[in-house]
C-alpha cells in the first residue's frame, strides 16, 4: 500500500539528489528532503495495531537515515548534528475502535522509534536519548466511522490516509 502511494516516489527523489555533484547544492537538497520527509502527515482512520503507520514510520525514518549518510559524505560536521532526527512518530495519527488495539499501536510506533534510533546512531555516531519516552503516539480510540476525522488531526494537516477497508462483516452491518 505505501509503495506507490508515495514511498516510490520519495525513494526516486532521493535518487536524483545523490546524483547532483557539487557538495554544497547536494547537502542543500539532502536537507531540504529530510524536511521534507519531516513535514508529511499520515492518518489511517482504522489502525488496527499500527502495521501501516509503523511500516510508514520506518520507511521514512530510514530514508532519512540513508539522507544522513550521504550528508556524512559530503563532509558534514557533526556539531551540525545536534538533533538529527527530523521525522517523528507525531506525524502518525490513527483511529481504532479496540482499545486493546489502540495500544498496541502505541507501543509498536515506540518500538520502532527506539529500533530507529539505534540506526541512526550508528551513522552519526553518538548517543541519542530515547527514554523517557517524550513522544506521543497520535492513536485515538473512537469509531472513525461516525466521529470527526478532524477531532483526531486537521484535515488540511494529513497528506496520506491509508489502510484497509473491512474485508468481513459487510452482511453482519446496520444501518448505523
Amino acid at each position: 500500500v505505501i509503495d506507490p502511494l508515495f514511498l516510490d516516489g520519495l525513494k526516486k527523489e532521493f535518487e536524483e539528489i545523490k546524483e547532483t555533484k557539487q557538495p554544497k547544492p547536494r547537502r542543500q537538497k539532502l536537507k531540504e528532503f529530510q524536511g521534507k520527509l519531516a513535514s508529511l502527515v499520515f492518518l489511517d482512520p482504522a489502525s488496527g495495531s499500527g502495521n501501516f503507520l509503523t511500516e510508514t514510520y520506518i520507511s521514512l525514518r530510514r530514508l532519512e537515515n540513508e539522507a544522513l549518510k550521504e550528508q556524512l559524505g559530503v563532509e558534514i560536521l557533526l556539531g551540525d548534528l545536534d538533533n538529527p532526527i527530523q521525522v517523528s512518530i507525531g506525524q502518525f495519527y490513527g483511529i481504532e475502535i479496540n482499545d486493546f488495539a489502540v495500544t498496541v499501536a502505541k507501543t509498536a510506533l515506540w518500538i520502532a522509534e527506539a529500533q530507529m534510533m539505534q540506526e541512526t546512531e550508528g551513522i552519526v555516531n553518538m548517543n541519542l536519548d530515547f527514554l523517557p519516552l517524550k513522544s506521543y503516539a497520535n492513536i485515538v480510540e473512537g469509531n472513525a466511522l461516525s466521529m470527526n476525522w478532524s477531532d483526531v488531526v486537521p484535515v488540511d494537516k494529513v497528506d496520506y490516509i491509508m489502510g484497509n477497508p473491512p474485508f468481513v462483516g459487510a452482511r453482519l452491518m446496520n444501518a448505523a
